[in-house]
């Protein structure tokens, strides 16, 4: 969970996308999806998909968003794995309604958290293209 948290803020420069240690972290982060935390309150592999938004604790959705902006790539097994989680998950009308923890009380949030899916599926398909 600390992990993720603290690559966020990494994540969102791009003077650190690239620096070892932030490389290395999410590398960490990568490799724990769908894992048990070590913290005894987030031990079940659930909290992966008990979702925050805006992003408050790591989850599926925010572990994502982080990994794909520091440059990870969709032929990591565990991303790739990530994704088509979102993708069995999503509506007929093209959306998600997914179980949220925090956020409730925001308006239209369904759409704001599939605006977020969107974006983590565009950054990592466009690097295919590029």
């Amino acid at each position: 969970m600390v992990t993720g948290v603290v690559l966020r803020a990494f994540a969102a420069h791009e003077e650190y996308w690239k620096t070892v240690v932030v490389r290395d972290a999410g590398a960490l982060l990568r490799d724990s999806l769908f894992q048990k935390d070590v913290y005894p309150d987030r031990a079940s592999i659930d909290y992966w998909t008990k979702f925050t938004y805006p992003f408050w604790f790591t989850d599926l959705l925010s572990a994502l968003d982080s990994l794909s902006k520091i440059g990870f790539k969709l032929d990591d097994e565990e991303i790739s794995a990530g994704l088509s989680w979102f993708t069995e998950k999503q509506n007929v009308d093209g959306g998600w309604k997914l179980n949220l923890l925090k956020g409730k009380s925001i308006p239209d949030l369904d759409t704001w958290v599939t605006l977020a899916i969107c974006r983590v599926f565009t950054r990592f398909y466009e690097k295919l293209v590029t």
